[in-house]
């Protein structure tokens, strides 16, 4: 005789559970981001004006990830400046570009391209920089090897180079 606290359905779906919670979470979605659209209907920003705010906002997003970050404090200042500088720029450009007749397909793209490229070039730039930084790097760790490599006529290691090697380590770790 089957207990009466069982519910009857004993096995869940999880694959149907699953898939429900998705298409409820979409659904949800959906609706949130039609009543955003009707809300700026009814305060009477146009489509093309969103198209705008979202193509700025792609924008800003890619051109926050591709900052570089000093480790200076003056430059810490000078980029602050430039930083602000740049956001005072955008928000010019983004109330001319609300004025303005919005771009067309090919305008954006030629844009994007541009970007994309400036951003190769740079990272080509920051590349090269860290390779020529690992050569000198190695270069110096040759010389401080055939220094340390010195022997006596005897075998034995010349201390002059090693004692210097540990004083260079200290005052290194003091600065």
């Amino acid at each position: 005789m089957p207990r009466p606290d069982h519910s009857k359905k004993r096995f869940t779906n999880r694959k149907e559970t699953k898939t429900a919670d998705i298409k409820r979470a979409l659904t949800h979605r959906a609706r949130l981001r039609k009543n955003y659209f009707k809300l700026l209907k009814s305060e009477g920003l146009e489509e093309h004006e969103k198209l705008n705010l979202e193509a700025d906002k792609r924008s800003n997003d890619e051109d926050e990830s591709g900052d570089s970050h000093d480790d200076s404090a003056s430059d810490e200042e000078v980029g602050d400046k430039e930083h602000t500088e740049k956001l005072i720029s955008k928000n010019k450009k983004h109330s001319i570009s609300s004025k303005q007749k919005p771009l067309n397909f090919a305008e954006r793209a030629a844009i994007a391209k541009q970007r994309k490229e400036e951003q190769r070039k740079a990272k080509l730039a920051q590349v090269q920089e860290k390779l020529q930084h690992i050569e000198k790097q190695q270069k110096i760790r040759e010389l401080k090897k055939q220094q340390l490599k010195q022997k006596t006529k005897y075998g034995q290691p010349v201390m002059g180079p090693r004692i210097n090697n540990l004083l260079d380590k200290i005052k290194r770790d003091h600065v």
